[in-house]
């Protein structure tokens, strides 16, 4: 397992949405478009020193809410790798998270190969941990994971819940953006924002 890097923290004060972007929904901006490119450029180079050269890799983004942050962060490599994706679920109706269901199983053959699984955001730590417990059943030489956000939850989790690598740790909100939805919308920002209280309790994450 690869050592923890060090995590970014973010100001828990929100800055205003950028123009154009505005919406009744959105509170504010908790990280701008800036900075989260300038992070997902180190995060690329630390996963890559943790690989062993000339290995096979299997690159896994989970579906829906890493696909635009995988995407800039693969961009990032030049070595050869395999790029497939898993899809779980664990949001249902509301902001609250659920039972864990898998929507979408990896294909590629992952066995003896360095997995790096991508996810857009740390909450409970059950999405990482079946993730990692079904891969493992695979018998890939290792498994590593990527999560561009983790929240700072008020219960520790159990060690198997963190993640390898970390972009920024951000508080217990709710947030949206850079691939991560509520009701299916705002995957699109280039930023990631901050949903109104208001809302609470009517979307999906």
């Amino acid at each position: 397992m690869a050592k923890h890097h060090q995590i970014q923290s973010v100001s828990g004060i929100l800055t205003p949405i950028p123009e154009g972007w505005e919406s009744s929904d959105l509170e504010g901006m908790l990280i701008s478009e800036s900075k989260l490119q300038s992070r997902v450029k180190v995060l690329a180079s630390e996963i890559a020193n943790q690989l062993p050269s000339n290995e096979p890799v299997v690159v896994l983004p989970l579906l829906s809410g890493a696909f635009l942050f995988a995407a800039d962060l693969v961009r990032q490599w030049q070595f050869e790798f395999e790029l497939d994706f898993i899809g779980l679920s664990s949001y249902r109706t509301s902001t609250r998270s659920g039972p864990i269901e898998w929507i979408h199983r990896v294909k590629a053959d992952i066995e003896n190969k360095h997995v790096v699984i991508i996810d857009d955001i740390l909450d409970t730590g059950q999405t990482l941990v079946e993730a990692t417990k079904e891969l493992s059943k695979l018998h890939p030489a290792t498994i590593q994971t990527c999560v561009l956000l983790e929240k700072d939850v008020k219960n520790p989790r159990p060690l198997s819940c963190h993640a390898n690598f970390v972009g920024f740790k951000i508080p217990d909100i709710f947030v949206v953006g850079y691939g991560l939805d509520f009701a299916l919308k705002f995957r699109q920002l280039p930023f990631v924002g901050v949903i109104s209280p208001n809302c609470y309790g009517t979307g999906t994450h």
